[in-house]
């Protein structure tokens, strides 16, 4: 199992997804060619990309995934709310295949069991993938605005996870956004600030838990910098020996063997790029 993000933030957010001879996208919240130049840095061809899960329509998460599926053919893994919130970017002719919260679904070599979150979306989820010929699982979880009991259970065991770490709460406060943003991006319904990223991350912690990719900061009311002292003060204390990142907006994020970085954590090898 691998994977990598295309970028990650306020401004567009993907994850490449590659299991076997399964490779696959969740969202595009890019153009079609930065979807294609991302891909090439990372020695991928778009060609050979299966799918798109989306896990709900905000176009920082969509606003490529019309023009890819037609492009490179590339079937939709959409709820049916969340087609009708995508209505616009699509023509029509996309292959969508629709899936239902807390229905875990089949595409290609691995199983794909979104759970819905509270963000102020039609039907948003977070997604856990699980790849039955290592045993590897992998957790996609951006846009929670909290962690709920479910998604909590859901990302359970999971050996790899893109966790949401949106904001700096001191950052927020501090922001010019109108307070109604401030609340909305706080809210239950928002984004999760560094402080509850690495509490869930805690929470989550068993020892065959290899890497967390900190994802979805903000431009604004963030820096790498913040998120990653809060996610390392907090898993510090808990002994953790594994991989802790930041996914970049504006580049790809390095392409994580999730295996290796299994082994590592198991083992107490090098660390991979720990609080870099």
């Amino acid at each position: 199992m691998r994977v990598a993000t295309l970028g990650s933030g306020s401004r567009g957010n993907s994850v490449f997804v590659e299991c076997g001879r399964t490779r696959f996208l969740v969202d595009a919240g890019f153009s079609g060619s930065e979807i294609a130049r991302r891909l090439d840095l990372l020695g991928v061809a778009p060609e050979s990309i299966q799918a798109i899960v989306v896990t709900h329509e905000h176009r920082d998460h969509t606003a490529g995934v019309g023009i890819a599926a037609r492009r490179w053919h590339w079937p939709l893994y959409l709820t049916p709310a969340t087609e009708r919130a995508c209505l616009s970017l699509l023509r029509g002719v996309e292959t969508v295949r629709h899936y239902e919260g807390e229905v875990p679904f089949e595409l290609g070599e691995v199983r794909i069991h979104p759970s819905s979150t509270c963000h102020d979306a039609a039907d948003p989820v977070a997604l856990t993938i699980l790849d039955p010929d290592s045993g590897l699982k992998l957790g996609v979880a951006t846009d929670l605005g909290r962690a709920t009991t479910p998604v909590r259970n859901a990302l359970a065991g999971c050996n790899f996870v893109v966790l949401e770490s949106n904001h700096d709460e001191i950052m927020l406060r501090e922001s010019p956004y109108p307070w109604s943003v401030k609340q909305r991006i706080g809210g239950s319904r928002g984004h999760l600030s560094n402080r509850l990223a690495a509490d869930l991350a805690a929470d989550l912690l068993h020892p065959a838990l290899g890497g967390f990719l900190l994802a979805h900061l903000s431009d604004e009311c963030n820096a790498p910098s913040a998120a990653m002292q809060q996610a390392r003060k907090r898993l510090a204390r808990k002994g953790y020996r594994g991989m802790v990142d930041v996914a970049p907006q504006d580049r790809p994020s390095p392409l994580y063997d999730v295996a290796a970085l299994v082994d590592v954590a198991r083992n107490g090898g090098p660390q991979l790029r720990l609080f870099s």
